[in-house]
């Protein structure tokens, strides 16, 4: 008479038969939270961000045209730069840090500290050009006026808090 495994099972299961098997990854807390309040809060306060440096900045910007907008083509040039602001920072997140950290928990750089802030220069850059032309095109303002707005843009809506923020909290281990 055979003597049976008392810990298998009577009949193998599919799974078993084939060798394959399903794994299963809980990712839901974070990923929840994230979606439900990190993006559409985190795109609101961006969008308000962009407001305010681009109300403050466009009446000290120097020309022979002075710069008078309204407030529909203020805002939709706010929206505009925030849709591109979000690839911009996201691009460079993925850059710099490991995508997985929702299954882990912890954040992990893809890059020393340091070398985060030297990459810091590329969305720069970015939003720069996309502040640059956005300005010279859709609001027509002079050459020289796009360029500094685009700088001045850049460098207070740079994501400075992706290379910092996660070390001062003590999400990096």
């Amino acid at each position: 008479m055979e003597k049976r495994n008392q810990n298998r099972p009577l009949k193998e299961t599919r799974e078993e038969k084939s060798g394959k098997s399903v794994t299963l990854y809980d990712a839901g807390g974070l990923f929840i939270i994230i979606a439900l309040f990190g993006i559409p809060f985190g795109s609101l306060f961006d969008y308000l961000w962009n407001l305010i440096v681009f109300s403050i900045a466009l009446p000290r910007l120097l020309g022979d045209i002075k710069i008078k907008l309204s407030k529909k083509k203020r805002l939709a040039y706010c929206l505009f730069i925030t849709l591109l602001g979000i690839v911009i920072d996201w691009a460079y997140f993925e850059l710099t840090w490991d995508t997985h950290f929702g299954k882990t928990g912890i954040w992990i750089p893809a890059m020393s500290q340091a070398l985060q802030f030297v990459w810091l220069l590329m969305p720069m850059v970015m939003i720069w050009l996309v502040n640059f032309a956005l300005a010279y095109s859709f609001l027509k303002m002079e050459r020289r006026q796009s360029i500094v707005l685009g700088a001045i843009m850049a460098f207070f809506t740079a994501p400075w808090l992706l290379p910092t923020a996660p070390y001062i909290l003590g999400w990096v281990r």
